[in-house]
């Protein structure tokens, strides 16, 4: 039996909603397919939570993949410092049309970078790292 049937979407939860929207809306170019809150039983069963209120917001990307910001208004939490090698840790990568422009334009807008756009060690794609208002780390990849 197969269990997974392909990828549905990546959740960020988020300290600051309108700071990560901004970023994924208009800095990466994401357009905003659903914006709702919800405190339903559902949420609080799937979430193992009680009295939860969640203000989510999907977004979605030019091939159709979707992110969803998830702010948990009635049980806050503290961003965590997020390094590559970290258990638990992860990145978002996110294909880029031009790396070098979205560089610059990123870099421009006060986004930090770990490194500039580098050439992959197999060649076959320039590739650099930056973090959304979340500290989640953002791949950023130009196939060549």
């Amino acid at each position: 039996m197969k269990i997974v049937k392909g990828y549905r979407h990546t959740g960020i939860i988020c300290e600051d909603m309108e700071k990560s929207l901004r970023f994924y809306k208009e800095f990466l170019g994401l357009r905003v397919i659903q914006d709702f809150w919800d405190d339903s039983d559902y949420i609080n069963k799937i979430t193992g939570l009680q009295n939860a209120n969640v203000h989510m917001i999907k977004l979605q990307a030019e091939d159709g993949t979707v992110i969803e910001l998830l702010d948990y208004v009635t049980h806050p939490t503290d961003l965590i410092d997020q390094e590559v090698y970290n258990v638990g840790a992860c990145h978002l990568a996110r294909q880029a049309n031009n790396i070098e422009e979205a560089y610059k334009e990123l870099q421009s807008k006060g986004v930090s970078f770990i490194s500039e756009p580098v050439l992959s060690s197999e060649g076959i794609a320039k590739v650099c790292f930056c973090f959304d208002p979340n500290n989640t780390r953002i791949e950023l990849v130009e196939m060549l």
